[in-house]
């Protein structure tokens, strides 16, 4: 290249190599569009090149290689680019002084020291993995509570072999193991309020149980499994013949007269009585 392109010294030196670059382009009949095409770049990292205009681009070593490899394919001598790009971003890391490119805002890199920052995305990383850890754990203690639930629930099965599945957990209370012998042989005593109408039985099951009801002519008004902290009357019927599978924490009353079940315990789950005699 001429020794005019060489000596050349201006106060913006990524400005001048751009414009030497749109030069050469130029005087070969190509358009940024062509060699944006050979180079495997975008037209706009084609255009800001060639303004001098680096605000957009990676670090400053990946901008010296674009620049350099631009030189080449337009066929311009490496120690003229590199002069250029010593003045720009010299290899020191600290860039040269360039007033008047600061004032126009052409330069990204000059008056800069030049370092390479922690990565953000590992932050990104860990707070994911901490995330995740957490939950892991989480999911693993609540497995364990209900895992413990399910035993407790099993231990109060209903009547024979029948299981009680979905029992309300909120109604499951934990007791020492020295007490628990005892309050297992003893259902809990009822509401002294029972809320049953004159000549009506009414029964309140606490436990998913079997329950079977007869009444004076012994007919089956009710066998059947029924759901935990249901609530079943009966009039017309007396004097009524009742079987309770669990009947641990239930009620039972007819008309005003609250029936202590403990009194009528047939084992340590299950109760039978008579009711309106």
């Amino acid at each position: 290249m001429s020794e005019n392109m060489e000596n050349q010294v201006s106060a913006n030196p990524a400005g001048e190599l751009g414009r030497l670059l749109r030069t050469q382009r130029e005087s070969k009949g190509l358009s940024i569009g062509e060699v944006a095409e050979r180079l495997k770049l975008s037209a706009k990292q084609i255009e800001a090149f060639e303004a001098g205009n680096y605000e957009s681009m990676p670090e400053s070593v990946f901008v010296r290689g674009f620049l350099r490899t631009y030189g080449r394919f337009l066929d311009l001598d490496d120690s003229v680019v590199s002069s250029h790009l010593d003045r720009i971003m010299p290899a020191s890391g600290v860039r040269s002084r360039a007033p008047e490119a600061d004032r126009q805002g052409g330069l990204n890199f000059q008056n800069q020291k030049t370092g390479r920052q922690f990565p953000t995305w590992i932050f990104g990383l860990l707070l994911i993995a901490a995330i995740g850890a957490g939950v892991y754990a989480w999911q693993g203690k609540s497995q364990e509570e209900n895992n413990r639930q399910t035993t407790a629930i099993e231990a109060g099965a209903g009547l024979g072999q029948v299981a009680a599945p979905n029992i309300d957990t909120a109604n499951v209370s934990v007791v020492p193991m020295q007490a628990a012998a005892s309050a297992a042989s003893q259902p809990e005593e009822a509401a002294a309020d029972t809320g049953a109408a004159a000549g009506e039985l009414l029964l309140k099951i606490r436990y998913r149980s079997m329950l079977v009801v007869k009444d004076k002519t012994g007919k089956e008004l009710l066998h059947r499994i029924v759901p935990a902290n249901s609530e079943h009357r009966f009039s017309g019927g007396a004097p009524y013949q009742v079987s309770i599978g669990i009947a641990r924490g239930a009620q039972a009353a007819y008309g005003s007269q609250t029936i202590n079940l403990a009194d009528h315990m047939t084992d340590k789950k299950s109760a039978s009585f008579s009711a309106g005699n």
